[in-house]
């Protein structure tokens, strides 16, 4: 069963379409994912959980994003196209 990484205060009032479907330089926030719960637990573990920003930095294997509210803004993650596609997000945030 998909571990979802709702967590109370996520943002839940725009569209999440997956992290692969955005371009390079798109600066989403993390809606939540379709993982399993090792999957979603690791994600968490990186900093890549609910209402957390990004900006992508690089489309295709891997996906190459950026937190812009964690570490500083300094944290670049590298994630399968796999997991990537799994990741929902808000576009428009």
């Amino acid at each position: 069963m998909p571990d979802t990484l709702t967590e109370p205060g996520a943002v839940t009032d725009a569209v999440s379409i997956p992290l692969t479907q955005l371009p390079r330089g798109t600066r989403p926030r993390i809606a939540g994912s379709q993982h399993n719960a090792d999957d979603a637990a690791l994600l968490r573990a990186m900093g890549l959980k609910p209402n957390a920003e990004l900006e992508v930095c690089r489309m295709g294997q891997p996906c190459i994003v950026a937190l812009t509210g964690a570490c500083g803004g300094g944290c670049r993650l590298g994630l399968s196209r796999e997991l990537a596609d799994r990741v929902l997000v808000h576009a428009g945030a």
